[in-house]
């Protein structure tokens, strides 16, 4: 893949479900001329995740992304690869129907179809990661103190008994990436009525090593469907519309715990975010079980373009 130019982004909105929906992801399509200073000022400019493709060195690789937050550089991010895949492909700069992205995370397999409504980009994640975000006694880290549902709920600034902590609904700490806090909530009435203390909800990401909350609700009526809201660490802005990489960590939770009847082959779970903040999102995570295991995570979904008006 040969290209040398500089350029501006391209606008673009992902795991959009509704008017103003889904997350903003802008695309460099053109970015081996940027240092990264000016991959992080653009990133700091635009105050959302942004994407940047290059070509690699790696000949098991079809091309780069790097991607940055308004603070700092990510190892992976599941929108903006949509978008970037989406990107590349109206552009005739792929061909077929998969390719191995070279990302500061390690090799990312993506694939696509087209559908009646449009092109689905699947991404594939890396195998769950599980950790719990309480442990008591002998498990308890040196020299800590174990997290308490009492911190969860002061960070959320709601009551204890607002959170849904069973034994099948642990609070977790869960990776197809990287580490999120999953924190499960009573109703999507207390999860769309949030209104966290940020600093201390840092300070339990900050001691639990996630890289944010992803707070969530269980639908009533469908075991394949939830609402969830993602709270980031320290990245620049405190709320996310869409995230990919808390989305598989979710629908691997889902899984991993059987919420919903688990069965051989693809399990796929719907999540909707961002409707609190009024970005309404969706996302697919399908998650691929095998005599009984996890052995495959992909999060799916669509990007359109926009304006950049709305941001």
């Amino acid at each position: 893949m040969e290209n040398s130019r500089k350029e501006g982004a391209v606008y673009t909105t992902v795991f959009s479900c509704g008017e103003n929906g889904g997350n903003p992801a802008p695309v460099f399509l053109h970015a081996d001329g940027m240092t990264d200073v000016e991959m992080q000022a653009a990133a700091a400019q635009e105050g959302v995740e942004c994407v940047f493709v290059l070509n690699t060195e790696r000949e098991d690789c079809d091309f780069r992304l790097r991607y940055f937050v308004p603070d700092h550089e990510l190892s992976s991010c599941g929108h903006v690869t949509v978008a970037a895949v989406t990107e590349m492909l109206k552009e005739g700069r792929l061909s077929g129907n998969s390719a191995v992205i070279d990302t500061l995370g390690g090799l990312v397999p993506v694939s696509w179809e087209k559908t009646e409504q449009g092109t689905l980009v699947q991404m594939s994640q890396f195998l769950p990661e599980f950790r719990d975000a309480m442990p008591a006694g002998e498990s308890a880290p040196a020299g800590e103190t174990a997290l308490t549902g009492e911190e969860i709920a002061k960070a959320l600034r709601i009551a204890p008994e607002k959170l849904a902590l069973t034994e099948k609904t642990p609070a977790e700490c869960v990776s197809t990436s990287r580490f999120k806090l999953l924190v499960p909530v009573d109703s999507r009435e207390t999860l769309d009525s949030l209104e966290p203390d940020y600093e201390a909800l840092w300070t339990v990401c900050e001691k639990t090593g996630t890289s944010g909350f992803y707070v969530f609700a269980r639908d009533e009526e469908k075991e394949d469907v939830f609402y969830a809201r993602q709270f980031p660490l320290r990245s620049g802005y405190l709320e996310d519309p869409a995230t990919g990489v808390a989305a598989t960590a979710l629908g691997c939770y889902a899984v991993h715990h059987s919420l919903l009847p688990v069965r051989e082959g693809l399990n796929r779970i719907q999540i909707f975010q961002g409707f609190a903040m009024g970005r309404p999102s969706c996302l697919i995570a399908d998650v691929k079980v095998q005599v009984g295991k996890i052995a495959g995570v992909q999060v799916c979904g669509y990007s359109e373009r926009t304006e950049k008006k709305g941001f």
